[in-house]
């Protein structure tokens, strides 16, 4: 354990407090890698510390051996000892990511110490290839684990059976509306302030300099056309903290209990500083439902399987899949946008039919490149046909 807690901290102690059961050698090694993980390449703290972590984990395998000294045969021991727990469970047990993280990890630091003075003669390109791992290990970890994504129903279900008597509880509710709502992951959802919320535009403002977004990425977010109940319960909530005293800068999604405002001329409103009250939040509401818990991003995907119904062309497809924060529409569809085997047997029927009537498969190829007005009047037509049928 204290190595791995020097590991973690080695910008912030002096060489000498490290314990000395490690190689002072690796030791320096390893600050200076941190400082490449951290300065050179850019990464997040978590990951440099979890690369970190891996490293003196191998080390300690090792018996704190120069990593000039390690040989092809340690590296094979360390995998088999790492392998065997894959088919454990419990405290015990790896799972398959897990142990091919951590080979990658150790496969990328070595070979970057081959590159390093000092280093270059024993550590070769024939070594550091041994962290490699195993071929079942890789699909299993790239397999994507089964999860339960709620339809739109659903989780109109949930908000219906949520109570709404006192502030604590309508924040709850506006909670999980605005995830359907936004389509922001938790992290962003906790951190907004009222003032990045345009009712009038219908826009989310996520200002990476205070919401926590991925990447840090700067971005206006659409509201997605989930409905006018769902709106109205943001809304609703939105306007209740205005009535309160509530300013520009407060949190959209306050802690709770709430401090009494009355006779004040502002409240005090303190924001959440962990996502774990939305997760809690979803579950009392799931299982007050009926609904099978689901974690707060599972919402999106849920928002993702609805792009498909909501977009008439790929332009709409496109700009749905940018309000996600997705570069590419293949990382909505790959990850999110998963297509239920009924769902996908009835399309199949339906682009049948279009190839048995090439009228019909004409009409909605001109549909998707005339304007959304035209597409407007079109959309009238057609549904008054159907309605003197």
């Amino acid at each position: 354990m204290a190595k791995q807690t020097c590991a973690i901290s080695l910008d912030r102690i002096e060489l000498k407090d490290i314990n000395m059961n490690l190689s002072k050698a690796n030791a320096f090694i390893v600050y200076l890698y941190q400082g490449e993980l951290k300065h050179g390449k850019g990464f997040h703290p978590k990951t440099v510390n979890d690369t970190l972590r891996h490293i003196w984990h191998f080390e300690q395998h090792t018996g704190s051996v120069d990593f000039r000294a390690v040989t092809r045969r340690m590296i094979e021991e360390f995998k088999d000892e790492l392998i065997g727990r894959s088919d454990k469970t419990g405290k015990d047990g790896l799972s398959a990511s897990t142990i091919v993280h951590t080979f990658g990890n150790l496969k990328a630091f070595f070979s970057w110490l081959s590159g390093q003075q000092g280093y270059r003669r024993s550590i070769t390109s024939q070594l550091y290839n041994h962290f490699n791992s195993p071929r079942h290990l890789v699909e299993l970890a790239g397999a994507a684990a089964p999860k339960f994504v709620p339809s739109a129903d659903q989780l109109r279900t949930m908000l219906k059976a949520m109570p709404a008597n006192v502030p604590s509880q309508r924040r709850d509710r506006a909670m999980l509306a605005a995830l359907f709502l936004f389509g922001v992951r938790d992290g962003a959802l906790i951190s907004l302030r009222l003032k990045h919320i345009d009712i009038d535009r219908k826009q989310v403002f996520q200002d990476a300099r205070e919401v926590k977004t991925k990447f840090s990425k700067t971005s206006f977010v659409d509201w997605f056309p989930v409905g006018d109940d769902i709106e109205r319960i943001v809304t609703e909530w939105i306007g209740e903290l205005r009535s309160m005293g509530a300013a520009d800068d407060a949190p959209l999604f306050p802690t709770a209990p709430f401090k009494p405002w009355i006779g004040r001329h502002s409240i005090e409103l303190e924001f959440l500083t962990t996502a774990a009250p939305v997760r809690q939040v979803l579950r009392k509401a799931a299982a007050a439902a009926g609904v099978p818990y689901f974690k707060p991003h599972a919402v999106r995907s849920t928002v993702a399987k609805l792009c498909d119904e909501w977009a008439s062309s790929l332009r709409d497809m496109k700009a749905l899949s940018q309000n996600l924060g997705h570069e590419q529409i293949s990382t909505t569809s790959k990850y999110y946008g998963d297509v239920e085997p009924d769902l996908k047997q009835e399309l199949f029927r339906k682009m049948r039919e279009k190839q048995k009537n090439p009228a019909a498969r004409d009409i909605g190829e001109l549909a998707e490149r005339v304007s959304l007005e035209t597409q407007d009047v079109v959309r009238k037509i057609l549904q008054m046909a159907l309605d003197k049928n």
